[in-house]
């Protein structure tokens, strides 16, 4: 094989490789924990960890919880994690119960959230106990 053929093919397998291993620096951070609400779990809450700067390249995580209260988060593209940073958290959602009440998280776990955390590289667990009054 020539010399400036195998240059190029080495070139294009190198220019793919990063392609598909994701070069763009997005190095995501593993969040998860668990959501309690006057200290039961409930089903069906999204828990939003919104960035605090408001840089372009930056979005919200997100994840549900599940009949345990336990959430993950995930990044837009399926991506499982958030990138490291300051956050403020917004917990909102409910569920109806047997007895058809409705479960509904107070306005001070989201839309006026006191909530605030910070992602750090690698695992991070946060766990939330709401309370209704």
């Amino acid at each position: 094989m020539r010399p400036r053929l195998q240059v190029a093919l080495s070139f294009l397998s190198l220019a793919c490789l990063a392609l598909f291993t994701g070069c763009n620096g997005d190095s995501l951070a593993s969040v998860s924990g668990v959501v309690t609400l006057d200290g039961h779990p409930v089903r069906g809450l999204e828990v939003n960890f919104e960035p605090v700067d408001a840089a372009p390249d930056r979005t919200t995580g997100t994840g549900y919880t599940q009949a345990d209260g336990s959430y993950s988060l995930h990044y837009p593209g399926y991506k499982k994690g958030t990138p490291p940073g300051d956050y403020i958290v917004r917990i909102s959602g409910g569920e109806s119960l047997d007895d058809g009440t409705r479960v509904r998280v107070p306005a001070k776990y989201n839309a006026k959230s006191e909530l605030t955390e910070t992602v750090v590289p690698g695992k991070n667990k946060f766990d939330f106990d709401l309370t209704s009054k």
